[in-house]
């Protein structure tokens, strides 16, 4: 059992840096643009290679936790200053990774949020040389991903609300007294009083999205064990299998990720692993949010499930479609 965190301890004299360089939410830019999990990283060929790019690939391009075929955190792309500045189009990436050394400059890490487009998130690091250079990225590491995600959820936030599953959104509204930003080609599968099941059927992929309320008990319920429990029993005990004697479950043979995370103003804990149908073939990664309402009454499980084939899907990636059950998930608003 593995357990990981992004949290991270910024050098002193980054923090205030960081925090006077965060941008406006202003109306007027345009939408950014980028593939889901694209990072753009602005720098010259001679820095994009040796310990610098080992650790951007360290950061970026390693196999996202969780999922039952490697696929990368970010699809990385590398280019030059003098073709991004003044390119409009490469300045309305969403995510973007400025990266300068200048011996005569300062060391410093910059953060605009929004700078040329909307939702965006541009970081600059400028190192006196290449080795701070490295460190600068080795201690912002975690921190850079965090941010990142941060506009990856943003953006499936705002996607999400333009065709809004009212239906559904008022249904959990109702039940459970949160909302979650849930676009309309969602589908109301099953609902009792203290489960729901909302899915989305493509040819070539489904996702399916399970809510479980339970009364709030003591922190133990937040442990790992718990968690993986309580989705065993849920999904066993509410979804039916493909065929006659199988149910879905927690895939015990693999290794688990859980860390602490926020969503808005909620505590939660973030578990991912796999899941599998037992006495069939079906299975994928799950991404899993438990946490106790505002009023300490509910004791809430988010569980976001992808079925996608490889065979039938090849263009689709796993983690692209997670991203989507993340974004539902963490866009849970108590009135």
């Amino acid at each position: 059992m593995r357990h990981i965190s992004f949290k991270m301890t910024f050098v002193v004299a980054l923090v205030g840096l960081l925090a006077a360089c965060g941008g406006n939410n202003m109306s007027g830019k345009p939408g950014s643009s980028g593939k889901t999990l694209e990072l753009m990283v602005v720098s010259p060929n001679s820095l994009y290679s040796g310990s610098t790019r080992a650790i951007l690939d360290s950061l970026f391009a390693t196999p996202q936790d969780g999922l039952n075929q490697p696929e990368p955190r970010f699809d990385v792309v590398q280019i030059t200053p003098s073709s991004f500045d003044g390119n409009t189009m490469f300045q309305a990436h969403r995510n973007i990774l400025i990266l300068e050394v200048d011996a005569q400059g300062q060391n410093k890490v910059y953060r605009k949020q929004d700078q040329w487009s909307q939702p965006q998130m541009v970081i600059r690091i400028t190192a006196k040389d290449r080795n701070t250079l490295d460190s600068l990225l080795l201690v912002n590491g975690n921190r850079l991903l965090s941010e990142y995600y941060a506009q990856e959820y943003r953006r499936m936030d705002k996607v999400f609300s333009q065709t809004p599953g009212v239906k559904i959104m008022q249904a959990l509204q109702r039940q459970f007294g949160f909302t979650l930003s849930i676009p309309e080609e969602f589908a109301l599968a099953k609902q009792t009083n203290d489960f729901m099941w909302i899915r989305k059927e493509a040819k070539d992929f489904s996702l399916q999205l399970y809510v479980k309320s339970d009364p709030a008990g003591d922190h133990s319920a937040l442990d790992e064990a718990a968690i993986l429990d309580r989705i065993d029993t849920m999904m066993h005990r509410y979804v039916p299998g493909p065929s006659e004697g199988s149910y879905p479950g927690v895939e015990r043979r693999d290794f688990f990720y859980s860390r602490e995370v926020t969503l808005g103003e909620l505590n939660a804990v973030e578990t991912r692993g796999l899941w599998r149908t037992y006495n069939d073939f079906m299975g994928g990664p799950f991404v899993a949010y438990s946490f106790v309402s505002p009023d300490g009454q509910q004791l809430i499980t988010l569980v976001g499930c992808v079925y996608s084939p490889s065979q039938r899907n090849r263009m689709v990636m796993k983690r692209d479609l997670l991203m989507q059950l993340e974004g539902i998930c963490r866009s849970v608003r108590f009135e």
